[in-house]
């Protein structure tokens, strides 16, 4: 018999989303799934796979139009199979309510844009990729940072991901995706 494929698509910008993207991959493969990733820009439809992974970062509030225009576009496939979403954001990474609130409400956007509805959804802090940034960007996040008690040091990058939560998320989608359909 045959490993069920599995595709993860996501969209990155300075690299933390691709990170997770290729940690996922390598957690899903070990538990014998055949695994395909591809960015979403690129990326090919849902048929044919077992289950599917979608993940994005935010940025100024808002998913990338890549990701949101492949959910739009693939929704009604990708919800008769086992789906999953991750979103990666620095707001992820304050455990107060009302930014848990915030990060939350950064998925129901995208849920309510694409029509896409997941079976699982994980929220990942991202990183502060300060050695990545431009230097108007790299002034604005030691702002934002600074303001939210996060590392304004630019001589290197931060990185705030739980990648043991990283490393669970991708395990609970292979057993999901194992299970076979209900």
């Amino acid at each position: 018999m045959s490993q069920p494929r599995v595709l993860v698509v996501y969209h990155s910008v300075e690299g933390q989303t691709a990170r997770i993207a290729s940690r996922i991959v390598e957690v899903l493969a070990a538990q014998d799934l055949e695994v395909e990733a591809a960015e979403a820009a690129s990326a090919p439809g849902p048929e044919g796979f077992a289950g599917v992974v979608a993940g994005g970062s935010i940025h100024a509030g808002q998913h990338s139009r890549q990701l949101t225009a492949y959910l739009t576009e693939h929704a009604e496939a990708l919800n008769a199979l086992p789906a999953a979403l991750f979103q990666v954001s620095l707001t992820s990474a304050d455990e107060t309510p009302e930014k848990q609130a915030e990060a939350g409400q950064y998925v129901a956007n995208l849920l309510a844009a694409t029509g896409f509805d997941p079976d699982i959804v994980a929220r990942f802090a991202g990183a502060l990729a300060y050695t990545r940034y431009g230097f108007f960007k790299r002034k604005l996040m030691v702002k934002i940072a600074g303001r939210d008690s996060g590392a304004t040091d630019t001589s290197r990058d931060h990185d705030y991901t739980d990648w043991e939560a990283v490393e669970l998320f991708a395990r609970d989608v292979a057993a999901y995706v194992l299970a076979g359909p209900d």
